[in-house]
């Protein structure tokens, strides 16, 4: 692979400096040099070996790897120092939040990797994999990656001498861990979330929630039982749903009180795509909301797809590391560049650097420009001997 990284970016190195409190000198350079790495990656691997090549000047591998392997800086406070200051770079609202939870799998080829097991993925099928289970605070329009569990399986954990825990558990986790900054809370979450456990988490917390439900669910309405899907099928039958127009595009919902067994009376909301015929069953405890405002909440639950694929660009489950915790720290650094992106291109928005607020796959492609700059100038100005050059740019 073509080294082409000399230096950090000067705008990104503004960016990394507040975290060199955190690390020595040592780990700080393993810290830049790691999150630059899997920035600038781009559409290519991103483990450590891969990275590494990335830098004319690379470093002895081993000491990147035990920066991941061997930590002996806290991968919490540097989590709390990211989120500080993309909150600090963001006008977030007091009157409403979001905390949306749902899980992404990341495919692994080996089972001796540990904490991998079979998991379901709708784009892969069941495949052998980690199973990340993850949380994203989203407060006027902006997103924060805020929670990140590794899911294993009860003879995983057993073996590696943990207790287990269940998908439902962990989500249960990052609701207890969630820290409130508006005066109003709605949790979010996928279908497979759906159950008593997490909303009685949100209840005892006061929070409000709202999830995709699965339409073999059973309800009842008007004294009658119905599995979810009869009752969609009998609210188009009756011309229920209507035109609901949110952000400028067209839907066909509808909004009707149930009792649903374990969960309780609940208001169930038919939510159709009008261009796509895309059906979504939603269940929430927003009983009394407008029709708008409950498919405009939904819609919030489309941002957590969005990030898991802006962060698997980053590299999300690109290692190839034996253990687990060493495979959920580099989760956390890709999290983290991802964090460390959106503050890049919120101050390069305010400093008038760009002309508009650039996406994340955008910013990306900036740093890797200024980047290959730098390498540019310092093959320029360099004063060494042909060959010494030479070897700087050697492509082999």
């Amino acid at each position: 692979m073509f080294g082409f990284i000399g230096g950090i970016p000067t705008r990104l190195k503004h960016v990394f400096s507040k975290f060199k409190r955190f690390f020595t000198k040592p780990q700080y350079e393993n810290f830049c040099r790691t999150e630059l790495g899997l920035i600038a990656a781009g559409k290519k691997e991103h483990d450590i070996q891969s990275i590494n090549e990335l830098f004319i000047d690379p470093k002895d591998q081993s000491s990147v790897n035990r920066f991941m392997t061997a930590p002996k800086w806290s991968i919490e406070k540097v989590t709390t120092q990211s989120q500080t200051l993309l909150l600090s770079e963001s006008q977030i609202g007091d009157s409403i939040e979001y905390k949306v939870i749902d899980d992404t799998v990341c495919r692994k080829y080996s089972s001796k990797t540990q904490m991998t097991c079979y998991n379901h993925s709708s784009q892969l099928g069941t495949v052998l994999s980690h199973d990340y289970v993850t949380g994203l605070y989203v407060n006027n329009g902006m997103i924060m990656p805020d929670g990140l569990k590794l899911y294993g399986n009860e003879k995983k954990c057993l073996k590696k001498g943990i207790a287990f825990k269940t998908r439902i558990q962990l989500a249960g986790e990052i609701i207890d861990e969630h820290k409130a900054r508006s005066k109003r809370t709605v949790m979010i979450w996928d279908s497979w979330y759906m159950c008593q456990e997490t909303v009685s988490k949100c209840v005892a917390r006061k929070y409000d929630w709202m999830g995709e439900i699965k339409s073999n669910r059973i309800a009842f309405y008007k004294d009658k039982k119905y599995h979810l899907h009869e009752l969609l099928d009998l609210l188009r039958s009756e011309g229920c749903l209507c035109d609901v127009v949110v952000n400028g595009e067209l839907y066909n919902a509808c909004q009707l009180e149930v009792f649903i067994p374990t969960i309780g009376q609940v208001c169930f909301v038919v939510n159709v795509k009008a261009d796509t015929k895309d059906v979504h069953l939603l269940c929430t405890n927003l009983i009394g909301c407008s029709l708008e405002k409950l498919v405009g909440h939904a819609l919030v639950m489309c941002s957590i797809n969005k990030f898991h694929k802006e962060a698997k660009l980053l590299g999300f489950g690109e290692y190839r590391f034996r253990t687990s915790e060493a495979a959920l720290i580099h989760a956390h650094l890709v999290v983290l560049a991802y964090i460390l992106l959106d503050v890049l291109r919120r101050r390069l928005l305010r400093y008038h650097i760009v002309k508009g607020k650039l996406s994340i796959e955008q910013t990306v492609e900036w740093v890797r420009k200024k980047a290959a700059h730098l390498f540019m100038h310092r093959v320029k100005d360099s004063k060494a001997p042909m060959r010494s050059i030479l070897k700087m740019i050697n492509t082999n």
